[in-house]
């Protein structure tokens, strides 16, 4: 398995589900593995990001960092080594097919071995923005622990080769 030199959260717009991940992973990750950001793929104009990140996070004591607007993905963002996460498999493929990228890039539930994408609950009622707080925490976590287990392997495969 492969090092990366930073993940980055993709979702459509960069007001909701990629701030969240960002914010989650920032939270939980541990100083040594890559930083994370988020990332809109189509961002016409900056926008606030949505008030419910703040209302969902702050629930959670988590802060949202510096992250106040949506920000376009960009081909300067993406380097060799750089970690793509998308909600959805259909973000996927339009990244794929927009930027000419053939690796590196998973839907979250791919890089963590689930089949599902991450439905932003717009419109929804509280209970469905919990829950899919509940779920995107989870899954962030999960992609925290591949990261630190690829590093962990790569490091022993190091040690063998030294030896």
């Amino acid at each position: 398995m492969k090092r990366y030199d930073n993940v980055i959260f993709i979702c459509t717009t960069n007001t909701f589900c990629s701030p969240i991940a960002e914010a989650v992973y920032r939270h939980m990750a541990p100083a040594w593995i890559p930083k994370a950001v988020s990332r809109g793929m189509v961002v016409l104009f900056s926008e606030p990001i949505s008030p419910k990140v703040n209302v969902i996070l702050s629930s959670h004591d988590i802060g949202i960092s510096n992250h106040k607007n949506s920000i376009q993905l960009s081909k300067d963002d993406i380097t060799k080594d750089t970690l793509m996460l998308t909600m959805t498999f259909s973000e996927k493929v339009k990244l794929m097919e927009d930027f000419g990228i053939d690796g590196n890039i998973y839907t979250i539930g791919e890089f963590i071995g689930e089949d599902t994408d991450m439905v932003n609950p717009y419109g929804a009622d509280n209970e469905q923005y919990e829950s899919f707080f509940a779920e995107i925490q989870k899954r962030v976590e999960r992609v925290i622990l591949r990261i630190e287990s690829i590093y962990h392997e790569e490091g022993e495969n190091n040690d063998s080769i030294r030896q």
